[in-house]
């Protein structure tokens, strides 16, 4: 869990892009944050994925993020993009809920909700831009009310149409979440447990309700209509796979670590040495900067699971962080043997290249250059990467592949003028290519 994505704040023609942007800037003044995690990422993918395909999405495109935020609750900011409260996975009773919320945001994607909701805003007669962008904003933050307050300015039926069609969507999504839950073999109880508990806060003020009741209107019929189908097709116990139940405790164990009270963590847990307690200490210390009692804690997971990817990959955090780049380096390489190749390694890879760096030699320069420009492959989008990987470059001697990247930096980050400043100097370079030349004025198109 090394490092917070950039906050994208250049302003795009697509409103979708928009929407995702300021998402996520109402999310970070709510005093959360989204988060990149191998392990978490991983795990949820691994439960959206089969579902995405059924749906007849590309299981391969869909992305999931980390919302560090109590609230029990999900939604789709972009296409193919999921966000997950680690509310979600702390509070939820069973891993079958974090699955059936998933498949109920896929069936979201899936029907094309997503880009409709600009469609939506203007048959409501609303033709600011700008306050439709704010409002589905504000609406995806948990505050829905104040999102129909900012696009209506009082109007009644702009909050009618808007509000009907939030409901016929979440009926929609939940058909989907049957039909997805379903083709897996999964059982709808738990979901339809859920719902029935959340609809429960319909008596409750509006200050007292949850994220989810507020944001995914009716639970209270949602309920209704899973549990119509337990009865009529849940006849025999459907098993919950192990493997899910083991993942979303692992994940589960890691959110509290990184949530709860670090020393309060190193209380509750003296004199329990069980593998979960072990992971949630050694997190603790880190996050007290107690580097060396965090590698005793985790060199004693890897060697009692040495063949634990994520393991090693949280021990090389640690290692580096304590300046120590030989054994963060190879930690992470053996973090990278283990773990499967299908997967997302970005991650790993930009913090083996940040290792790399720490050591500050030729050799070390380029070999971090080959990683970076891995972690990049994966992560086409992420500012953190392209920013290290120009460190690199630079380091290396590659000036206009250096300015090049900034450059892309810049442009994601919103600096448009640096941006400028960066693609115009490319062609100035004594090692610039052809390919970086049309790829600088590419940039430089998209600024004007």
């Amino acid at each position: 869990m090394s490092c917070y994505p950039q906050i994208l704040k250049r302003l795009c023609a697509n409103v979708i892009c928009v929407v995702s942007i300021l998402s996520t800037v109402m999310i970070t003044t709510a005093h959360a944050g989204v988060i990149r995690d191998t392990e978490i990422e991983d795990t949820l993918l691994e439960i959206m994925r089969p579902m995405a395909a059924e749906a007849g999405l590309n299981p391969d495109k869909m992305k999931v993020r980390v919302v560090i935020d109590n609230a029990y609750n999900a939604f789709v900011a972009a296409d193919n993009m999921v966000y997950v409260h680690s509310g979600l996975i702390i509070e939820a009773d069973s891993v079958l809920e974090v699955a059936g919320v998933l498949a109920h945001e896929i069936g979201h994607i899936a029907s094309g909700h997503i880009p409709r909701r600009n469609e939506i805003m203007q048959s409501a007669g609303i033709n600011s831009l700008l306050s439709a962008v704010a409002a589905i904003a504000l609406s995806a933050s948990g505050n829905p009310d104040a999102a129909v307050g900012v696009i209506a300015g009082g109007n009644d039926r702009s909050r009618r149409i808007i509000l009907a069609q939030s409901r016929q969507d979440e009926g929609v999504a939940d058909e989907w979440a049957i039909k997805l839950m379903e083709s897996q073999n999964l059982s709808l109880q738990p979901m339809a447990e859920a719902m029935r508990k959340i609809g429960a806060q319909r008596s409750l003020p509006q200050s007292r309700q949850s994220d989810y009741y507020l944001t995914h209107p009716g639970a209270q019929d949602r309920s209704a209509v899973f549990q119509d189908h337990v009865n009529q097709h849940e006849h025999d116990e459907v098993m919950t796979p192990g493997w899910m139940i083991l993942a979303h405790q692992r994940i589960k164990t890691k959110l509290e670590g990184w949530t709860l009270p670090p020393k309060t963590i190193l209380v509750h847990s003296i004199g329990d040495y069980s593998e979960d307690a072990t992971y949630k200490r050694g997190i603790a210390y880190y996050r007290l900067s107690d580097y060396a009692a965090a590698i005793d804690e985790m060199t004693q997971l890897t060697s009692d699971f040495p063949q634990d990817a994520y393991y090693w990959e949280f021990l090389g955090d640690v290692h580096r962080s304590n300046g120590d780049a030989d054994a963060a380096i190879n930690a992470y390489q053996k973090s990278i043997a283990l773990i499967d190749s299908d997967l997302n390694l970005g991650q790993i890879n930009l913090s083996l290249g940040r290792a790399l760096m720490m050591k500050n030699d030729d050799a070390s320069w380029m070999e971090a250059i080959k990683v970076l420009e891995q972690a990049h492959q994966d992560e086409t989008d992420w500012a953190f990467v392209k920013r290290q990987l120009g460190i690199a470059y630079g380091k290396s001697g590659q000036f206009a592949a250096a300015d090049l990247i900034l450059a892309e930096e810049a442009l994601i980050s919103g600096n448009i003028d640096l941006a400028v400043q960066l693609a115009k100097r490319v062609s100035s370079h004594q090692d610039v290519t052809p390919i970086q030349n049309q790829l600088a004025a590419d940039i430089l198109n998209q600024t004007q």
